[in-house]
């Protein structure tokens, strides 16, 4: 969510608008990316699952004080949720992005996935606190003057949740990706050798938090079972999260003490080498809102076998990837190896990039985004009815 806040921002500077960034106060050093962004730390609870309405109560109370006559609120749920007074009582037009629910996350992991430590919290308190702000998400989809939902997956479960929207204004449209930082031209030459991998090695990586929900543990397996049929691979985990300590005794239990490197955290530069580097991305969520990481490898040229969750099919379209079932530990190995074999490997990579260039540049997504802020801004009620050009969400 805070990629995609910070890149539509960034774009909307660009196309001239005066953007005002309400935001968690945190000492991380803030910098606005543009003359035209301002950035407005506030204070937050800082407990479990509280943290979204706190923020969100004191963002709208610094909007109220702050003087500025804005067109527009746009609120990124389910980060920032909002009570249901705020949305008469604040007087400006509101849209809300729905990146996800907290049912969603919770719908895919269960006590037994979980470690016990400080670093899971998180997922404990998605778990057992998140049922008691399902409301706030309501909130959002039935008051917002306008939704945007960012995958097909999502548009399904919010028609499932069953609340509509009380202007009949909840449209599909996917987050972008930046097509200029994560470019097959951020390929590597000396990265194997600073790794020590072997030069004939094929590179394997797989990005994402080290967590139950993000399918880590299936990952392994399908590395383990990749490292049965070949010896020639390497594989690149990076990341961090509550099961590390898990990943690095299976890491020892699989034998996979040479073929697996741990990568914590790089910079973004260096995450942008590695994964451009690679011959394949692989990844096995459990559940995504959208998936940036999927898009981001296409657009660095490397193919992609990965669960079919969040925005994947709308990312990975034929040659560019295969998609699998989720825990299809067999499956995926399979496709991937299959993939591995292929002399025309590289041809799957330009078309996934090209796809990506097309789909979901941040320049089109951002044009695309205006255009709604528009259509809300000189209707904000949806008194003239669905505006051609806008895909509603199924």
């Amino acid at each position: 969510m805070g990629v995609v806040a910070y890149y539509l921002s960034t774009w909307m500077a660009k196309r001239g608008h005066e953007v005002h960034v309400v935001t968690r106060k945190q000492d991380i050093g803030y910098r606005s990316s543009h003359d035209n962004i301002k950035i407005h730390p506030v204070s937050w609870l800082k407990a479990p699952m509280l943290f979204t309405t706190s923020f969100g109560k004191n963002a709208i109370k610094w909007i109220q004080k702050s003087g500025i006559d804005f067109d527009i609120v746009h609120v990124h749920s389910n980060m920032a949720l909002l009570p249901r007074k705020y949305y008469d009582m604040l007087d400006i037009p509101i849209v809300s992005t729905m990146h996800g629910t907290w049912w969603g996350e919770r719908s895919t992991i269960n006590f037994k996935n979980l470690s016990f430590s400080i670093s899971a919290i998180n997922d404990l308190s998605v778990m057992y606190l998140g049922p008691f702000f399902d409301k706030y998400e309501d909130y959002a989809l039935e008051h917002s003057n306008g939704v945007i939902t960012i995958s097909y997956s999502e548009c399904k479960a919010l028609k499932k949740r069953g609340v509509k929207n009380r202007y009949d204004r909840r449209i599909h449209l996917q987050n972008g990706i930046d097509i200029e930082e994560f470019h097959p031209d951020n390929y590597d030459q000396d990265l194997k050798k600073r790794y020590k991998i072997p030069k004939d090695n094929k590179l394997v990586i797989s990005v994402g938090r080290w967590a139950a929900r993000k399918g880590i543990r299936e990952m392994l397996d399908v590395f383990k079972l990749m490292h049965q049929e070949r010896d020639d691979l390497t594989f690149l985990l990076v990341g961090w999260g509550p099961l590390e300590a898990e990943v690095k005794r299976k890491r020892i239990a699989f034998g996979l003490e040479k073929n697996l490197i741990m990568v914590r955290s790089p910079k973004h530069d260096e995450m942008q080498k590695l994964v451009a580097t690679s011959d394949l991305a692989m990844f096995h969520s459990y559940w995504e809102g959208y998936g940036l990481t999927f898009g981001e490898a296409l657009a660095s040229g490397t193919p992609c076998v990965l669960t079919d969750v969040g925005g994947a099919s709308e990312m990975v379209v034929e040659g560019t990837g295969e998609l699998v079932k989720v825990g299809d530990i067999e499956g995926q190995a399979k496709a991937a190896l299959e993939l591995l074999d292929r002399d025309d490997l590289e041809d799957w990579g330009k078309r996934g990039r090209e796809h990506i260039e097309k789909y979901c540049s941040w320049e089109e997504i951002a044009a695309r985004t205006e255009e709604f802020y528009q259509w809300i801004i000189e209707d904000p009620e949806n008194k003239k009815g669905w505006r051609e050009g806008f895909e509603r969400c199924p």
